[in-house]
C-alpha cells in the first residue's frame, strides 16, 4: 500500500478537473482533454511511480531476456516507429514530458513505449534470435537461439438475460501474470477525452490502454449507452506479423472511437479497428458486453483469422468465458500450438470445464450479480483433483505460487510455485455501467495478501526476481472512481 500517497499534493501538480487518488491498493486518475493532454496529466500524477517502474524496467530485460536496455528500446522503435498512431505517440510522448518536468529525467516516448508493449514485445514480438545475433556478431560468434516461450493470461464471463438477476449484462475478469511484471497494475483511469469516447479502464502505471483489459465505455448520452470489453488471451498462439501496429495501439483507439461492434460496412466498427493492421503479438479472445439491447459478444482474434459470435438475452445459454484456449479451428490448428485446451491437468483445460459449471449454477436461477460474479472469480475448486483448494494453477482464481506441479504434463511449463496468478479482480453490472464505475479489488480475486520477502524465503530459486516482486497486501472489493 502506498502509505505516503498525498492526493491533494498530487492532483495540484494539474488543473482542478484532474484529480488523482490512493483507495484500497488503486491509484484512481481522473484524465482530461486532448491525448496530449491527458498523457501530461498522467506523467505529472504518476511520476514517481513511473520513473521507478522503468528504472525497474531496465534491469528486468537484462536478468529475465539476457539483454541490455539499449537493446530493447531500439528494438521496440524499430519495431513499431512507422505503425504507431499520431495520437498514441502524442501521449506516450507527453507522459514522458511529465515525468521529466517532476523529476528532471530525461525520458522520452520509447521508455513509455517499452512499458506499455512489454506484454506484447516481450511474448511475442521478441526474437531471440535476432538479440543472440545481436550479441554474437559482437563476439564473432554464430549460434542459432530458440524463441522465447509465450505465456497466457486471465479468467472472464459476461452472461446476460434469463441467468442475471435483472436480464442485464454482468462481466467479470481476472489478470493472472507473472508477479514480476504485474506489480503496478493498480490504476483505475476514467479518461474523457477531447475526441472520441469518455471511458473507465483497469490499467498500469504509465499506460495508454488497460493491458489488464477491463473497459467500460461511454458509446453515447444516454444512461444504457454503455459497452463493456475484456478478454483472455489465446494460450500457444505462436504467429507474428512484424508488419502491424502493436496490439495496445489499436485497443486504446478501438475503445476511444468505435462506433459499432461488428457492423461490416463500418471501418470505425471495434472489430474493424482491432482487425486492420493487425500483428498477431497479443491475440486475444475479447469478451464484449452492449447494455444499449443487453446482448453479448466474443470476438476471437487471431492473425489471419478471426471469429465473431453474438448472443442475444433471449438466447437460451446467454454467457460467454474465457479460459486462455483457443476455439475457432483455424485459429487452434494453424495459428497455436500446445494450447492446453483439452489437458484438465492444466491451467486452460481445467477452466475450461470448471467455469461454464460455476456460471450454469448461479445463471439457471437467474441469480448472477456483483455478488455471485465476485464469488465465481475467485473460485479456489481444482476440477483435476476434484476438491476446493486454497488456489493452484488451475483454480479460476490462479495461485501457482501455492502448486507443487506434480501433475504437470508439460516440462516446459511455469516451474512448481512460480510467482505467478491472479493479481485483482474486477466486475460490472448494468447500475456500475451507467456511471462507467468498476468493481475492483487489487492483490487477488480471492482477498488473498502476497508477502515477496516471506515468499523468497520459502523458494529462494526465484531470489533472481527479488527487485521486481511488491507485496500485494489483502485489499477489499470497491467501487471505483467513487461519485462525490
Amino acid at each position: 500500500m502506498n502509505k505516503n500517497f498525498n492526493a491533494k499534493e498530487r492532483s495540484a501538480r494539474c488543473d482542478a478537473a484532474i484529480s488523482c487518488d490512493f483507495i484500497d491498493g488503486w491509484y484512481v486518475l481522473n484524465l482530461k482533454g486532448s491525448n496530449k493532454e491527458i498523457g501530461l496529466q498522467h506523467g505529472l500524477m504518476l511520476a514517481e511511480e513511473i520513473s521507478t517502474y522503468i528504472e525497474e524496467t531496465k534491469q528486468y530485460v537484462f536478468v529475465c531476456m539476457g539483454i541490455g536496455y539499449d537493446y530493447a528500446r531500439k528494438d521496440v522503435q524499430q519495431l513499431i516507429n512507422n505503425t504507431l498512431s499520431d495520437e498514441i505517440r502524442a501521449e506516450m510522448t507527453a507522459i514522458a514530458m511529465g515525468v521529466n518536468k517532476v523529476l528532471s529525467t530525461n525520458y522520452d516516448v520509447w521508455d513509455i513505449a517499452v512499458l506499455n508493449w512489454m506484454e506484447g514485445w516481450s511474448g511475442y514480438a521478441f526474437d531471440g534470435k535476432a538479440a543472440y545475433q545481436y550479441y554474437s556478431d559482437a563476439n564473432k560468434k554464430h549460434i542459432e537461439a530458440p524463441l522465447k516461450a509465450r505465456r497466457d493470461h486471465c479468467s472472464a464471463f459476461v452472461a446476460t438475460g434469463k441467468y442475471t438477476t435483472d436480464g442485464k449484462p454482468v462481466m467479470f475478469h481476472n489478470s493472472f501474470n507473472v508477479f514480476e511484471t504485474s506489480g503496478y497494475a493498480n490504476v483505475i483511469a476514467t479518461i474523457t477525452p477531447s475526441d472520441g469516447h469518455k471511458f473507465t479502464m483497469q490499467t498500469q502505471i504509465g499506460y495508454v490502454h488497460s493491458m489488464a483489459d477491463f473497459y467500460i465505455v461511454q458509446v453515447g448520452e444516454g444512461v444504457n449507452d454503455r459497452v463493456a470489453i475484456t478478454e483472455t488471451t489465446i494460450g500457444g498462439f505462436n504467429v507474428y506479423d512484424r508488419s502491424g501496429i502493436p496490439e495496445f495501439d489499436r485497443i486504446r483507439r478501438a475503445v476511444q472511437h468505435f462506433t459499432s461492434i461488428n457492423d461490416p460496412n463500418d471501418s470505425t466498427s471495434f472489430v474493424n479497428i482491432m482487425r486492420t493492421g493487425e500483428s498477431g503479438d497479443y491475440a486475444n479472445t475479447w469478451l464484449l458486453a452492449d447494455y444499449r439491447d443487453n446482448s453479448i459478444w466474443e470476438f476471437e482474434e487471431g492473425l489471419a483469422f478471426y471469429n465473431v459470435t453474438q448472443i442475444l438475452p433471449t438466447d437460451d445459454k446467454p454467457y460467454f468465458f474465457g479460459a486462455n484456449y483457443p476455439k475457432y479451428p483455424p485459429i487452434k490448428n494453424l495459428e497455436c500450438s500446445n494450447d492446453g485446451g483439452d489437458d484438465i491437468r492444466r491451467h486452460q483445460g481445467a477452466r475450461r470445464v470448471h467455469l461454464p459449471r460455476l456460471i450454469e449454477k448461479h445463471g439457471l436461477p437467474g441469480k448472477i450479480c456483483l455478488e455471485t460474479g465476485r464469488k465465481i472469480i475467485a473460485d479456489h475448486y481444482d476440477i483435476y483433483n476434484d476438491c476446493e483448494t486454497h488456489g493452484n494453477s488451475r483454480t479460476v482464481c490462479s495461485h501457482y505460487n501455492l502448486d507443487k506441479r506434480e501433475y504437470m504434463s508439460d516440462p516446459s511449463r511455469p516451474k512448481p510455485f512460480q510467482p505467478r496468478g491472479a493479481i485483482d479482480g474486477m466486475g460490472i453490472d448494468a447500475t456500475l455501467a451507467t456511471n462507467l464505475q468498476l468493481s475492483a479489488r487489487w492483490g487477488s480475486s480471492c482477498g488473498t495478501a502476497w508477502n515477496a520477502e516471506k515468499f523468497l524465503k520459502e523458494h529462494p530459486q526465484f531470489d533472481h526476481l527479488k527487485p521486481f516482486l511488491h507485496d500485494r497486501p489483502a485489499c477489499p472489493w470497491s467501487i471505483l472512481p467513487v461519485i462525490s
